[in-house]
């Protein structure tokens, strides 16, 4: 059994470009699969906690609780600061036969803010997916349910003084089909639906965000040719259709699109001292209003590993694609972001993190045909920093203490420089 669930450092709901990157299969990568990363389990080793094992099946389980204090929790210029209060929990299962592997796993942060009670909110996530071995195919799937919350330092996000919570939900199934040779096919499909609410402050509803709800259905195929084992060469070609479910104005046309994504790269898996996984290629989105165009950038995905010694890791991750915007006047957006981590275990039972990145987005002028509508926007630019530092002294296998520090900073050209500065400490257990 291979899954071994670590209590996270305490971090807060900070800045995220494209957060649901965090919870969706990179691409050209079969669904239902989990993974561990090998170096951070040998670190642990007397450190990691043990679990419950039934049979087939092993659970996992943290929970936290950590205060601080936050000095602009409202995200905006001259934000309010606040102590936090934050609790969460997680739990995960993995059950493995000889040829079924299925995982589960929930999680849930409440945030907590005593002096801007406005801010309050629960975020949770749940996942389930697994993988069947027909011998020499796979046949995976996926499910991912997310309750979370946009806040004005995300990209695309709305300006307003309470958070803005969604939901969203993913549903994904792929066929890895191995040929007698080198080659390997990976056709695979995903749904996906947004469902935002209405932000309310004190009784007041602020604007009805239904008009961002959407439909998402992804299909494609990645075509792999192995180098060697663990090191293969990607092809990934992609369509994208784009439904939004309400129209924001009477008489205004929908944002509706199709768009298409080809893709080339190597992938060189997560074993040895230097992990790399890199694909470039690009991105076109083809709105069905003639009134909006069409959008087309390159494309990237970034992944980089290196295990200096057993104890220390260093990550950078690098996006860069096209994202639809928060706003009723920005039908879309091209994105890059950036981030760089370092994980050092000192003593092995002294965990040390340090992060960097740097996220961007560009919102392109919409075309003159909007010009006398409120879809009319300029040329712009979003800027967001974030750098952060945080340790875990892990006590035994089933307690530990933590420290957090990070610093958010935005820049906007339509408005002043915002920042950020998030304290936290806490205490976390692990069964």
């Amino acid at each position: 059994m291979g899954l071994i669930v670590i209590a996270p450092l305490l971090l807060p709901d900070v800045a995220s470009a494209q957060v649901l990157d965090t919870y969706l299969p990179p691409l050209g990568a079969g669904l239902g699969t989990i993974e561990t990363e090998p170096a951070q389990v040998q670190a642990l080793e007397r450190y990691a906690p043990l679990g419950v094992v039934y049979g087939p099946v092993r659970i996992d389980a943290t929970a936290a609780e950590s205060f601080g204090y936050d000095n602009n929790v409202d995200r905006l210029l001259n934000g309010k600061g606040s102590p936090v209060i934050m609790s969460s929990g997680d739990v995960a299962a993995v059950a493995q036969w000889t040829n079924d592997q299925l995982h589960a796993e929930m999680n849930v942060s409440d945030y907590r803010f005593p002096s801007q009670s406005i801010q309050n909110r629960t975020n949770w996530t749940a996942t389930l997916g697994g993988v069947h071995n027909f011998g020499h195919d796979q046949l995976g799937f996926t499910y991912t349910h997310l309750s979370l919350v946009q806040t004005p330092m995300d990209l695309g996000a709305q300006l307003f003084s309470v958070p803005i919570q969604y939901e969203f939900d993913n549903a994904g199934l792929s066929y890895t089909l191995l040929t007698h040779g080198r080659f390997s096919f990976i056709p695979q499909a995903q749904i996906g639906l947004y469902d935002f609410g209405q932000p309310i402050n004190n009784g007041n509803l602020f604007t009805d965000q239904s008009y961002r709800n959407r439909v998402m259905v992804n299909e494609g195929v990645t075509a792999r040719y192995e180098l060697t084992p663990e090191r293969q060469v990607l092809v990934v070609l992609q369509g994208t259709e784009i439904h939004y479910v309400n129209n924001m104005v009477a008489g205004l046309p929908s944002r509706d699109s199709s768009g298409l994504i080809a893709m080339t790269g190597l992938d060189f898996g997560l074993t040895g001292p230097f992990r790399a996984r890199a694909l470039v290629g690009y991105q076109t989105r083809l709105y069905h209003s003639g009134f909006y165009g069409t959008i087309s950038s390159p494309i990237a995905e970034l992944e980089l590993g290196w295990n200096p010694t057993r104890l220390t890791m260093l990550s950078l991750a690098v996006r860069n694609g096209i994202e639809d915007g928060g706003y009723e006047n920005v039908v879309g957006f091209t994105y890059t972001t950036a981030e760089l981590t370092v994980r050092h275990y000192y003593n092995r039972n002294l965990v040390l993190t340090a992060h960097g990145g740097i996220q961007r987005a560009d919102y392109a002028r919409t075309p003159e045909a909007l010009d006398n509508t409120i879809l009319r926007t300029i040329q712009s630019q979003q800027l967001i920093f974030d750098a952060g530092a945080g340790a875990q002294w892990l006590l035994n296998r089933h307690v530990s203490m933590t420290f957090n520090y990070n610093f958010t900073s935005q820049n906007s050209s339509d408005y002043a420089v915002v920042s950020d500065h998030n304290f936290m400490i806490g205490l976390s257990f692990a069964l």
